[in-house]
């Protein structure tokens, strides 16, 4: 099996390769980046007539889907040409290559999450964006962006859908699952064959789609008009000092401080697509930005910890960027692997440096004689400049201690170039 990390801007993207065939495409990363890394890779794909067995997203976050719609925009700018040109019409090819054949996608919209109320909470995040974007805070004007990208990673969401539906793209979604939610659902089974590539659906549990709905639904019963009212009197007052969308800060504080380190003020992590590929005795692990609780049960339902509770992959793509709400002691001593593959750039202090450490040291208690790696789809000097990048060097000086204190048994590797390939 053959993993393919590309560089992916703050965001997923990977390529799985079985030995004797299948291809799945987990996530898109960001716009922007897959056209700069991903796009003419894929090109190269499809000239040598290869598809893409499948494409999973695995949730609606806007670094893990927009450079899925990118791709799908990509298909359809070719198939639009090359139907115009066979109508007799004038027209210019587009500028970059023809994408490969796409048999499948995978992919939980929001409003299937949400169902009736994904409207209101559409509306909700932009508008806690715009409010909270006049603040005079700092930490209010970064929770205004990172509404601001979720209520913009919904539309993109529903694109998606549109794309592959029926009337345009004509590519399978969710077609395993009758249409309806990718879950883990019981009794636990594999839920595809690609290639010889037996694929697990780990999370999410149904448990924790209806928790997601539940805790959204609960919110908005509850805060809806009072949102609605302090967002009229911030928009009134803003006009004058500028700087009344502090007021709110206590209410979406609450929030925060209802859902503990789930972090469910961004509810699709919670929602995200967790696979097991297995072929043969190779494992690898794909966990999207899914939590450490739910990773853990996902593994349970099908059985995969041996007697004493634990399971060794090949490889462990790191949930949520190696952000410290998703990972923690009970996790790392669990689960280990061979490979451990962290997508980040720097951008929100991901990957966290105390995720880097607990992994290493984790793993050198509970697997003393074993080497592993340590793979990052940036390296520091490509980072974006400022924050991101001095972050990203502080990431690699951590695991510089770690290499040393381990002896030798430790290996790292940053991406320079669009892409790398993890061989196992």
């Amino acid at each position: 099996m053959k993993l393919r990390i590309y560089q992916s801007d703050k965001g997923d993207c990977l390529l799985v390769s079985g030995d004797t065939g299948g291809r799945i495409l987990v996530d898109g990363g960001m716009r922007k980046a897959f056209q700069d890394h991903v796009r003419a890779d894929l090109g190269k794909m499809a000239k040598k007539k290869e598809a893409l067995d499948l494409v999973c997203v695995s949730h609606i976050d806007q670094d893990h889907i927009s450079g899925v719609l990118e791709l799908l925009d990509s298909v359809m700018a070719w198939r639009v040409f090359e139907y115009r040109k066979k109508q007799g019409a004038n027209v210019k090819a587009p500028t970059f290559p023809k994408m490969p054949a796409i048999k499948e996608i995978w992919h939980n919209a929001f409003s299937d999450v949400l169902m009736d109320n994904a409207g209101p909470v559409e509306r909700l995040l932009a508008q806690s964006s715009l409010v909270l974007g006049l603040s005079s805070s700092l930490e209010l004007q970064t929770l205004a962006l990172a509404h601001h990208e979720l209520a913009y990673s919904v539309a993109e969401a529903i694109q998606v859908s549109q794309r592959v539906s029926a009337s345009q793209l004509k590519i399978p979604l969710n077609a395993r699952f009758d249409g309806k939610l990718i879950m883990s659902r019981s009794p636990a089974k594999r839920e595809a064959r690609i290639g010889k590539m037996n694929v697990f659906v780990i999370g999410p549990l149904p448990a924790e789609i209806e928790r997601v709905r539940d805790e959204w639904n609960a919110w908005l019963r509850k805060n809806q008009d009072r949102i609605r009212k302090l967002k009229k009197e911030a928009e009134a007052e803003a006009r004058s000092i500028g700087n009344s969308a502090d007021r709110i800060a206590d209410l979406l504080a609450a929030r925060v401080d209802e859902l503990g380190n789930r972090d469910a003020v961004t509810a699709p992590n919670l929602a995200s697509v967790m696979l097991l590929l297995e072929e043969g005795n190779t494992k690898v692990l794909l966990t999207g930005d899914g939590h450490w609780q739910d990773i853990l049960k996902g593994l349970e339902h099908h059985r995969k910890f041996d007697a004493k509770g634990r399971l060794h992959v090949d490889v462990l793509k790191v949930q949520h960027h190696g952000s410290e709400h998703n990972h923690n002691a009970e996790m790392a001593e669990r689960v280990t692997a061979d490979n451990y593959v962290f997508c980040g750039n720097g951008k929100h202090d991901n990957p966290d440096t105390r995720i880097v450490k607990l992994i290493c040291e984790s793993h050198r208690k509970i697997r003393p004689r074993d080497k592993f790696t340590l793979w990052f789809n940036c390296a520091p000097d490509l980072a974006p400049s400022g924050k991101p990048r001095a972050y990203m060097k502080k990431v690699k000086q951590e695991v510089d201690d770690q290499i040393a204190a381990a002896g030798g048994k430790i290996k790292a590797k940053y991406l320079d170039k669009s892409f790398f390939d993890l061989r196992i």
